[in-house]
This record gives C-alpha cells, structure tokens and sequence, in this order.
C-alpha cells in the first residue's frame, strides 16, 4: 500500500485531495440529510417543503427513493416514520437500494428538530438548480461543437430555451398533470369572476364593444390571424422597370428575396409582392426629362428647401402641392449613390470603350485595326497605360492612330495572321463596323459596377466632352442611343443629365450650306464634377463642387393610362428602391388600433414586429389614431390649430404607456421568440404580441428549401407556441391571395389566405378585413363601414362585426360611436 501512495507523497498530493479538485456535480449530503431527517421527524414539515421540492431535486439516489416514498405516505394521509417509509420501499423491492432500516435511521438522528427544514429545502434546490445548469452548459457546449447541420439561429434559440426553462423551474411553476379536484376549484373562482364582470371580458380587452362580446376578448396562449387584401396602394404598372443588381426587372417579373440595386449602399430587398389589380396611373417627369408611371396613392420622399427633413407624400397630394406656386419647381427627390452592378469582368477595359465611343472610328470590320483620333498626348498616354500590354497606339497621320498588337498579328509558330483582340471585343460587344451614328453603350457596361461606369463615362468625357467657363460639362453625338445611354449612365452615377437636339449645318463641295447628321447634346451635372473626367486640363475647369447644384425636381404630373398594378415591399431601411430612369421611389391599422388600446388603456406592455412599416412611420400612424390627426398633416407638418393641441396630448400618453415596436426586417421564428421573452423579463407578463406581418418572416436554414406552405407551416407553429409559453394573446397578420379579386363578392374566407393549411390549423382565431368602400367607391351603400369577418374562432361563436374605418387618421372604431368627425 506504501508503495502505491508513495508517489502522491512525493509530489505533494493526496488522493483525498486529488478528488477533490475532480469536477463533482454541485451538491449538499448535509442538506439533503437533513430534509429527509427532518421530515422522518415532523410529518408536518412537508407543507413547508413540498411545493419547493421534487425527488429528482436530490443528488443520491437513494434520497430520491426515500423522499419520494415519505411524500406518497404523506399525501396519502399515513404517516411517515422510519418503520413505514422502510415498509413503503420493501413492498416496491428497494429497501436494499437505500441501505435498508439502518439507514434510514442515521438519517432520523441527523438532525435534532425540523425547525428550520425550509432552509435545508431551499439549499437543495439551489444545488439542483447548479446541477441543471451544468448539465444545460455542457448539451450547449455540445450542440455548438457539434451542430450536425443546424443553424446557429436554432442552437442559440435551444441554448436560451434550456437556460429559461431551469429559471421557470425554479418557482415550481411546472404543471405536470392536475387533478380534478384542484380543477374544478379553479373553475368555480373563474366562473365567479366572470359572473361579476358585466361585460363578459374574460381575455385581453381590444376596446371594441361588439368584437368583445363575440371573442370574450384575446385569450392568453391564442394565435389570432387578422388578414385582408393589402390597401396600400403603392403601386406600379406591371411594366414599370425595376433596378436590381444584375440588371433591370419589369415589375411583374420580381420574386420575393430578389437583391434590388440599393439607393445608398445598403442591403435591400423584395420582401413581400402584392398585386393592385386595374388602377389609375400618372405619368411624373423631372427635370432632366425622366420619366416613370405610378398610381395615385404611390409614395414619394421629397424634399424642399424650407423643410428640415424630407417627407413622404403621395402621388395624389404631390399633384396638390405642384398646383402651388411656392412649390413648383423646388420639390426634388434623391439620385442613387450609384453603389450597385456586376462585378463580372468585362472583355474591354471600361475607359478603353469610352474614348472609342467618343472619338473612335468603328466603321472598319474583320480582325484589323481599331483607329480613333486625338489631339492630346495625355490621352494617348492614358490610351497606352489601360491598353492590353499585347497592345500599343501607332500614329496613323494628322490626329489618326490606330491601336494594334506589338507583334503586328505576326506570331512565331502560328500560320497567318492573329485577330486583333479588340477588335474582336468590339465584334462581340455589337459594336464593330457602326458608324457614329449608330454608336451605343452595352447593356453589360450599364450594369456593370460603379468604378467600371465611372471610368466608361471619363473615357467619354475626356475624349468628347467639355467643360464650359461657368463650369457645366457637355457631350454632343450624333447618335441618339449614345445620348440616351450616356444619360442613363450619369443618372446611374448620382448625376443629372438632359439631352437638347441641334441641327448642324455645313458647307459641301458646291459651297452649298446643307443640313448635317443632327446633333444630341448630353447636359451633365454632378455633385462631385471633377470625378467624372480624368484629363488635368478639364479637370481644373471644372469646378470643385457646383454652388447651386441642380436637383432632380418634379416638373408634371398627368394622368395616364389605367393599367395592371402591383406594389412591393423591400427592406430598405427607407423603404426606397429604384424604378424607371434612375427615379428613386419610396415603397394593419386594426391591429395596431388593439394594440393601442391594450397599452393605454388596460396598462399592458405590448411587442409589434413590424416588418414592411418602419418604427418611425408607425409611430406617426400611432400618434395620429390616438390624437384624432390627419396622416397627411402630421407627414407634412401642416397640422391645423385644433391638431396641435391633440398632437401634445397624444405625445403625453404614449410617453407613459409600454408599447414596444421592433422594426427587424425578415426575422425569423427563433428570433422573434427570443425577442419577446427579452422584452417579457424586462417588463413583465406581456399583454399582447402583434406581428405585421407573417408572410414577410423568414425560416430557420434547414427549411430554406421547402416550398412556401411548408414554411408559412413552421412560423405559424411557432408563433402558437410563443403565445402559449408567455401566455399572452399574439395577433399575426396575414395577406390574402388574389383569388378574392376574381369574385364578384369580395369578402375573404379561409381559402384565400395565402399558403393557408397551416395556418388555419394552429389558429385559434381567424378574422378577415372587408371594405366594401375599396371596391366600390361613390357606389358603396356603407361608406366608412368595415366589415370584421370571424371565419373560425376555436373556443366561440363564428360571425361579423362592424366598425367605423376614419381613412383620414387610418383608425377603427366601433359604430357605436360617432365617427363622422374628429
């Protein structure tokens, strides 16, 4: 024996010591004695311990045993000493497992008294609490090792689950099975309540009279689906062109999770598609003569000189404001930054292109020589340094040279001539054997990256431009597509362009003055002149920045043709995208009216996940539904005398009430529920979950290749589940498909919801919009009346409520009340 311990003595180590630097699990023999001993004791003791205590809360077995048998005696009204507790195991064949009658013994002598068992208890418990958590670190610590093919969103949300579930546990708040006995006493207290409230509320008010009676309020654990025909209105024709980062999309052809060319740099996308049907549209023009189609409820982000910050306002009340002196010809939208195209090589070098687009000769065909004509030796020198390095320019006379290959087609080893690669490039671009006229720029260079767009118009400038003494850049071609390409190529860039046409004239052969090849002249303008040249000389004429820089103002507006519409949604954080020419254009109330309701007037925290409408915008919406304001007004800033007051006194309410918006675009199932606990353990119990809405979620990674039922399948779960484990009504707005439109009666029902089996599974309510007002204009026999139609309700009746709709204020309200004026 000496000689197996001897090495722990010569190094200083005990083998006691040694266990005890082992990670045990954390626990407490002492406390869990004396619980047990306690209780052998002092029947009595039980009432002070049993709702803080399982068996499985002890760390040995046989505690689990012993404390397990003690509570059947008890709760079967027999005592619980050490004879009938070692009787008790005996008849279920484990009185040897805990050590039989001695032990149980030694554990009745642990402890004097059970005075203080609730102490011993509660030190238990917070071991088995540690115990727990280890064992949750060590599962997290695992899956995130090893993840076998799930996504990080999903291990995150497992991790918080296991974590928030030991915290539950630790009040004893898990149900298990209930009895009847304590169930029916529950239900009397309930049946007591409810017999003493005259308006028969039993869930979450929602402030109106007649949808209270129906659904008795919003349940606690209930998932309410509220769906309707998206009203918007923020639509385009079909045809109307849409820039995303390949290239261009009519608007008919966009796919939700398309990548859109982005007005500033920032990522964004289609998020949601929703088809207008046949709608009266506008042709609106700006200054340098571009031009796009919209509706009349389309939005704008316009900006004016007196205004400290730009506004959204509609085609329709842009139409008002243009019939104002004061504002024609000084409201102006933003121009894109230009951070956007392909980043696919291109088979000529961009500046290359440019100067023989300008000043090139491209007449000549087969596998020859490219010529173009120049005066500057800088050009030349730039021409040379960009040239392919096979490449170099050969004076061919006067101000001629032609760009031909070192080794003059001639190669060692190789029979007959070796094609000149640029023509070559040329021939495949379409552009070889044009003459000027003819000339234009590909589409591959117009969607091609900044810095590549950049340097195709310098090229173009340097060789063919100038700059005027006041400092305007000009371009003349005798090709209208050139003009027109290079137009779109400066608006691409942030710039601005108009193109005038002039007819030259000249002197022939018989001294006759005679028409020329008309003549088209691109007017450029841009924030940062001098970028768009690279030659010295133009560069220091042009100035450094323009003093008045010219805006891309709204000239007209006039109705068009009446055309198929849609409307998107994207994920820019200003909701912007980019349409026809350049143009930059801007891209529920009922649920947000409960939820207003259910924060100031029942004083419940409320989440809204708001992903097509930004935080900014639904407080404006929130702000003028609670002060009785016009949209319009607050989004112009136009307010009248008796708005003002209310506009105060609405900012005053919602300052003190706890109504929390998430504007996250896309979340997914696992963030969204992550989010609300947050917010649940930071506020407390939350009263109501709204989320805008369901279709624009996204799912977890293992089911980005499911079809779109599947999917909607998995969030409309989820969102079931998160109203169950925080016990709070969630409210998940839906669209509907455009199988509605095709009926001569309008009113939804089930199957149009989009991707509905799903959803109508896990529903507990579902209920439908309808404005009979939408569809039938100056004929409708109910205006302002809306139409809530409730297709299932699992726990009441089915049926349909009728409220007010104040378009102006965007607010329901019940017809019970006067909604005629505000």
């Amino acid at each position: 024996m000496s000689a197996v311990l001897s090495p722990f003595s010569e190094s200083g180590y005990s083998p006691d010591r040694q266990i005890a630097q082992l990670r045990i699990p954390p626990h407490s023999i002492e406390g869990e004695s004396s619980v047990l001993g306690g209780l052998l004791l002092d029947n009595s003791a039980w009432d002070r311990v049993g709702d803080l205590l399982a068996d499985q809360d002890f760390y040995r077995h046989e505690h689990q045993l012993i404390y397990a048998a003690i509570g059947w005696l008890i709760n079967a009204s027999k005592p619980a000493d050490i004879i009938t507790v070692f009787e008790r195991l005996q008849s279920l064949g484990k009185n040897e497992e805990i050590g039989g009658l001695s032990y149980l013994s030694a554990l009745a002598q642990y402890v004097p008294s059970a005075s203080n068992i609730r102490r011993y208890a509660e030190i238990v418990r917070e071991r088995s609490i540690l115990r727990k958590l280890v064992a949750a670190s060590d599962e997290i610590a695992t899956n995130a090792f090893n993840p076998q093919g799930k996504a990080v969103t999903v291990i995150l949300d497992e991790a918080e689950q296991k974590i928030l579930n030991i915290g539950e546990q630790g009040g004893r708040s898990q149900q298990g099975f209930q009895s009847m006995d304590t169930l029916v006493v529950d239900l009397l207290d309930r049946v007591t309540e409810m017999s003493e409230n005259p308006n028969d509320v039993t869930g979450v008010p929602t402030g109106f009279v007649d949808l209270d009676r129906m659904t008795s309020g919003f349940q606690a654990g209930d998932l309410i689906i509220l769906a309707a025909r998206p009203s918007m209105g923020k639509a385009q024709p079909l045809d109307a062109k849409i820039r995303t980062l390949s290239g261009w999309k009519r608007m008919g052809e966009l796919e939700v999770g398309d990548a859109l060319a982005s007005v500033d740099g920032r990522a964004s996308v289609v998020t949601g598609i929703f088809p207008q049907g046949i709608k009266q549209t506008y042709s609106v023009t700006f200054s340098d003569g571009r031009l796009t189609q919209c509706c009349g409820e389309h939005l704008w982000r316009i900006m004016y000189r007196d205004w400290a910050a730009p506004r959204v306002v509609s085609t329709d009340q842009l139409r008002e404001m243009l019939g104002k002196v004061r504002y024609q010809g000084r409201l102006w939208i933003d121009t894109v930054s230009g951070d956007f195209g392909s980043l696919e090589p291109l088979p000529l070098d961009p500046w290359v292109l440019g100067s023989l687009l300008g000043d090139g000769c491209l007449t000549g065909t087969g596998t020859g020589s490219v010529r173009f004509s120049t005066a500057s030796g800088e050009i030349l020198q730039t021409m040379n340094e960009r040239l392919p390095e096979t490449m170099e320019t050969v004076h061919a006379g006067a101000y001629d040279h032609r760009l031909v290959q070192l080794h003059r087609g001639h190669v060692k080893g190789v029979q007959g001539m070796v094609a000149n690669p640029l023509r070559e490039a040329l021939q495949a671009l379409g552009l070889s054997g044009l003459s000027s006229d003819q000339k234009f720029i590909p589409q591959l260079y117009l969607n091609a990256g900044k810095e590549s767009r950049l340097a195709l118009l310098r090229g173009l400038i340097d060789t063919d431009g100038w700059v005027e003494k006041w400092g305007s850049i000009r371009l003349s071609t005798a090709s209208r597509r050139l003009a027109s390409d290079v137009a779109l190529l400066v608006r691409s860039l942030g710039g601005w362009c108009s193109i005038t046409e002039k007819q030259p004239h000249f002197v022939n052969t018989a001294s006759i003055r005679v028409p020329g090849l008309p003549a088209y002249v691109c007017h450029i303008s841009h924030p940062d002149p001098k970028s768009l040249m690279s030659l010295a000389g133009k560069q220091n004429r042009a100035p450094q920045q323009r003093v008045r820089q010219k805006r891309l103002t709204v000239t007209s507006i006039e109705p068009g043709r009446r055309a198929d519409c849609q409307c998107i949604s994207v994920s820019h954080p200003e909701h912007l995208y980019v349409t026809d020419d350049y143009i930059v254009t801007h891209n529920t109330a009922l649920a947000i009216n409960i939820a207003e309701h259910v924060a100031l007037h029942e004083g419940l925290p409320v989440a809204v996940f708001s992903m097509e409408m930004g935080a900014s915008q639904l407080a404006v919406r929130i702000v003028g539904s609670i002060g009785r304001i016009d949209q319009t007004h607050l989004r112009t800033g136009a307010l009248t005398d008796e708005e003002w007051p209310r506009l105060t006194e609405a900012i005053e309410k919602l300052r003190t009430i706890s109504l929390h918006i998430d504007e996250t675009a896309g979340l997914t199932v696992s963030e969204l529920r992550a989010n609300a606990r947050r917010l649940a353990r930071q506020c407390g119990k939350l009263g109501l979950i709204v989320v805008d809405y369901l279709q624009l979620m996204s799912v977890s990674t293992s089911m980005s290749d499911e079809n779109r039922a599947t999917a909607v399948g998995e969030i409309s779960r989820g969102l079931k589940m998160l109203a169950k484990e925080l016990q709070c009504p969630v409210i998940a707005l839906s669209q509907l498909s455009r199988g509605v439109e095709s009926r001569t009666d309008k009113r939804p029902m089930m199957s149009d919801l989009r991707e509905s089996g799903a959803i109508e599974q896990d529903a507990d309510i579902i209920m439908f919009i309808y404005r009979d007002e939408y569809y039938t204009k100056e004929a409708c026999k109910e205006p302002g009346v809306a139409e809530v139609i409730i297709s299932k309700q699992r726990n009441g009746p089915t049926g349909t409520v009728k409220l007010a709709f104040i378009n102006r204020i965007t607010k329901f309200e019940s017809l019970a009340h006067n909604a005629g004026d505000f």
